[in-house]
């Protein structure tokens, strides 16, 4: 039987968010073993998308003198201290930043999501033209993966913003990086991820409330779904979408 869905009731806003996946090996195995994927800036499809050339690093002399006073603070006996205070000065500390800023920003991983489940571009493009699926979690069932790093709106622009960076810990503007992309992407309606981790993160079960198959799925693959769900989320719920026929409105069969 056809369920017509209350989009802003069932789908819509906090605490909800989505993840679109293709029909795809991968995708069955994130949904079986429970995880999300962190990964690099390297990996993204954006070239700048949190491209470390629009990072430059500060060149204020108050700053880079406040940073390097606090970076000799820190080191735990007199003489790794001594060393420090040997080997560096603000200036080449500058260009040692300059230099592994990349090698730092690799560091970051990156997961995106939508807020949209009624997005048809990121179903067509994300999810192989709608024959693969969409995860909903709901971030407040996960508090360790959700709240254990930054997770907010992507900010779109007309073009990348360039900033500087000043690396003083209670002054750190470099996260701004991963978090803006250009009007290009607007579509995508996309809310971001980030840690200070790239590859699996493992999610709470219960954080994946419903399971939604595209319209356009092949049996082979709704049956690999149904199984998985059925052996490992006993909470989650699976629908499959039907072909849409008015816009911004879905209609989901439970499964």
């Amino acid at each position: 039987m056809e369920n017509n869905i209350d989009f802003l009731k069932d789908f819509g806003g906090h605490p909800y968010i989505y993840r679109f996946r293709g029909n795809a090996v991968r995708t069955l195995s994130e949904l079986e073993e429970g995880y999300v994927y962190f990964a690099n800036r390297n990996e993204l499809n954006d070239p700048f998308d949190s491209n470390p050339g629009m990072v430059s690093v500060t060149k204020d002399t108050s700053e880079l003198e406040q940073f390097y006073n606090f970076m000799a603070g820190t080191f735990p006996n007199e003489f790794t201290k001594t060393d420090f205070l040997k080997n560096y000065s603000p200036v080449t500390l500058r260009d040692f930043m300059v230099e592994k800023l990349e090698f730092y920003i690799l560091h970051y991983g990156i997961v995106c999501f939508s807020m949209q489940l009624t997005n048809y571009p990121l179903w067509a493009n994300y999810a192989d033209n709608h024959s693969g699926l969409c995860l909903q979690f709901n971030i407040e069932k996960d508090i360790r993966l959700f709240r254990g790093g930054d997770l907010r709106p992507i900010e779109y622009v007309s073009e990348p913003n360039r900033f500087t960076f000043n690396p003083h810990p209670n002054w750190d503007t470099l996260t701004k990086l991963f978090f803006q992309k250009t009007l290009d992407w607007n579509y995508e309606r996309e809310i971001r991820l980030v840690k200070v981790f790239t590859g699996r993160h493992y999610f709470h079960k219960k954080a994946l409330e419903k399971v939604i198959l595209g319209y356009r799925c092949q049996p082979e693959f709704i049956n690999k779904v149904k199984e998985i769900v059925k052996a490992n989320y006993p909470e989650t719920h699976l629908f499959k979408m039907m072909e849409p026929k008015e816009f911004n409105k879905i209609s989901l069969i439970p499964m």
